[in-house]
């Protein structure tokens, strides 16, 4: 049996165990193996169109193998660290609103998510005063009616940086690792919730 039809036979039996895989990046790797054999089959039968199809995948998949190597580098990353509510910034609208201006009200839909840069917001039905640095809205966004559960209004003029449900999702769709960091992130602001509510802070 000629080399190149080993080859073949080897390339074949790649293809074959990628369909059974479930794991993308080992799924990714034996996809580069069969890849490479099929193009030593290609060369040595003279088969110039399955030459030309695996040597422009072999890249592909080397690429997409780094990519996703990659995503779990910084999912890992995002374990490790500390969840941080900056990761939120870069994709949130900065917006200036007026003192006493209502935000929103107990009952609406929760749209939006905002973190507060400067001013005071005030969630009147529990009489919480929130300062600068307080990242407010996350329970209505994640609650399974997404309904707001307190009304806030600004008590002087505030600086908001707000991000929208659908935009939230997106990127939780998008970047596992950002969905990580939201995952801590809003589990942890539930954790001081909690807290505050049993040392007497809250109700």
């Amino acid at each position: 049996m000629h080399w190149s039809e080993i080859a073949g036979y080897v390339a074949s039996a790649l293809v074959f165990i990628t369909f059974s895989m479930k794991t993308i990046v080992p799924l990714r790797m034996v996809a580069i193996f069969s890849n490479v054999a099929f193009i030593v089959y290609a060369a040595g039968a003279g088969l110039v169109p399955i030459l030309v199809l695996h040597a422009t995948l072999l890249p592909l998949n080397v690429f997409r193998t780094w990519q996703h190597v990659e995503t779990f580098r910084r999912i890992r990353r995002a374990a490790e660290g500390r969840a941080d509510v900056d990761v939120l910034v870069p994709f949130m609208t900065r917006r200036a609103v007026p003192g006493g201006t209502q935000l929103f009200h107990k009952g609406d839909r929760a749209e939006h998510l905002y973190l507060l840069s400067k001013g005071r917001i005030l969630l009147t039905e529990i009489g919480k005063e929130l300062q600068a640095g307080a990242l407010f809205g996350e329970v209505g966004m994640f609650a399974d009616d997404g309904l707001r559960t307190t009304s806030a209004v600004c008590v002087d003029d505030c600086e908001l940086l707000v991000i929208d449900r659908d935009r939230i999702i997106e990127l939780y769709h998008r970047d596992s690792a950002f969905g990580y960091y939201l995952t801590r992130l809003i589990a942890n602001r539930m954790g001081d919730n909690i807290e505050q509510m049993a040392g007497g802070r809250g109700p």
